[in-house]
């Protein structure tokens, strides 16, 4: 079952290199993939919660921009845990803009690791930026009571 997801996860990496933007829909399937993957080696100590509603599967956003998010939020956040923890997922849209949010109840980070210098967030601030200009925004911040979102906001287009 791992090897198979494990296949089903690089044969999406290599089959068109050159889709910058895939409809919302494709990218949570690869996430999806991806997580599954990762509760193999969680087990029971990964939660997951999706909040993304269907009218928004058609918008276009980055390949891979979630898969990158939620390595992120199991490695900064989940894994250092030994009780695992939650990887909340969600997708809101407002003013022609979608974002899309990734929260783990992980340990928040020190003021210094809040400021988006490590060199996956880099890569995709200059991906973003790349794609969207500055019509764009990255965020990164611990939430209340605990744990860390990083959202990612884009313009809403579903062609």
């Amino acid at each position: 079952m791992m090897i198979a997801g494990l296949s089903d996860f690089l044969r999406r990496l290599l089959a068109d290199p050159s889709r910058q933007q895939v409809p919302l829909a494709e990218e949570m399937e690869f996430a999806q993939k991806y997580l599954d993957i990762q509760k193999v080696r969680f087990v029971d100590r990964l939660q997951l919660a999706v909040d993304v509603p269907s009218d928004l599967l058609v918008a276009q956003v980055p390949t891979l921009i979630l898969q990158l998010m939620v390595e992120n939020a199991i490695k900064h956040g989940i894994a250092k845990r030994a009780q695992g923890g939650l990887v909340r997922i969600s997708a809101t849209r407002a003013n022609g803009t979608l974002t899309l949010s990734v929260y783990n109840d992980g340990p928040s980070l020190s003021a210094h690791s809040l400021a988006p210098s490590g060199i996956g967030l880099s890569n995709m601030r200059t991906r973003l930026q790349g794609l969207y200009g500055d019509a764009f925004a990255l965020d990164m911040r611990n939430r209340q009571p605990g744990g860390v979102e990083v959202s990612v906001s884009v313009p809403f287009v579903d062609h």
